[in-house]
């Protein structure tokens, strides 16, 4: 809601006179033009279950306020897209357990005045919106970070002064992990190692306020040590955002040591592979050797030859390099997991 905007205020009380104070206040604002209504009763009301768009409701707990107060959380499921303010005696704690069951704001009938009611119901309007479109948009979000949890890689979403936004499960575990990429109590993305630490945060740094149009996809690369493998973590840096109010960065993060745990099946029912095929595709997205491959297998070379010709054949590729590359930029890279 802004200044200058509309809104039907909606008074549910039983006194005649404090609608009327309400009414005469609301007619002196000079940020909003409202208009008012009186309802004396609540249950009626309740009962119809009106839900007209731009409106707010005062709903008065001056009285029997211990009774009434369930009245915010019944609205609430009655009328959910309407902004409940509630006006009360000179108990706030009335006004703060009102809060707590759903209502937007509470006025303090002794402490009224036109500026400060407007300001309030203003608030209440904007408030409210703002939970209505989080809950409407939460089962999207909760569905895109399932699609992120499936990646092989780990994802680090930043602010633009580093400070961890978001991250997805294989992230998750690498920050755990403590070694190459920690997160402090201040949530600031770092290095473990104190001079990889500094090249990370100037890599952040350049990736939201490049200098330099022609720089290659290299200069947004970082490796960072382990103190526990002999293979560092491989940090890919990219901007996202626009504007100095949305600007941020995400980290792609993969360990090469780490075997790619992808779904046999998938490959097979993606590439037209038979089950052997597939496990000896899925072997080489790991980085072993066809020798190695035969000899833990108990088969041939012969054999294992013979099956990556015809991964060859079926995926129209002439190396292993070719074939590793397909399945870990297809879909076959995502984790077959429910979305929901």
């Amino acid at each position: 809601m802004i200044e200058n905007s509309t809104a039907t205020v909606r008074f549910i009380g039983q006194k005649e006179e404090d609608a009327q104070q309400l009414g005469w206040l609301l007619s002196n604002a000079s940020n909003a033009n409202f208009s008012f209504e009186h309802t004396a009763c609540l249950d009626s009301f309740v009962k119809t279950g009106r839900d007209h768009q731009g409106e707010v409701i005062i709903l008065d707990l001056t009285e029997n306020a211990e009774d009434r107060i369930n009245a915010v959380s019944l609205l609430g499921e009655k009328i959910p897209q309407t902004p409940i303010v509630v006006l009360t005696g000179d108990d706030e704690n009335i006004g703060r357990d009102a809060i707590r069951l759903g209502a937007q704001d509470y006025l303090i009938k002794s402490q009224l005045t036109t500026d400060g009611m407007s300001r309030s119901l203003l608030n209440a309007i904007q408030r409210h919106q703002g939970h209505r479109h989080s809950a409407e948009t939460a089962p999207l979000l909760d569905s895109a970070t399932a699609v992120l949890n499936r990646l092989p890689i780990g994802v680090i979403l930043v602010t633009a002064d580093t400070k961890i936004l978001f991250f997805n499960g294989k992230a998750k575990r690498y920050l755990e992990q403590g070694d190459g990429l920690v997160v402090g109590a201040d949530r600031i993305c770092r290095a473990t190692l104190p001079g990889e630490s500094r090249a990370l945060a100037k890599l952040l740094t350049d990736t939201l306020s490049p200098s330099d149009k022609n720089k290659s996809e290299g200069d947004f690369a970082i490796s960072l040590t382990r103190m526990e493998s002999d293979y560092p973590l491989n940090v890919m840096v990219a901007p996202i955002g626009t504007g100095a109010a949305g600007k941020g960065a995400v980290l792609f993060v993969s360990d090469p040591a780490e075997p790619v745990e992808l779904s046999i099946e998938s490959i097979c029912k993606l590439y037209g592979l038979t089950p052997a095929e597939g496990r000896l595709a899925l072997g080489l997205t790991n980085g072993h050797k066809l020798d190695d491959l035969a000899e833990q297998w108990g088969v041939s070379m012969h054999t294992v030859r013979s099956q990556l010709r015809q991964i060859f054949r079926k995926t129209d590729t002439s190396r292993q390099s070719e074939v590793v590359k397909l399945i870990l930029t297809g879909p076959a890279a995502l984790q077959a997991t429910s979305l929901l």
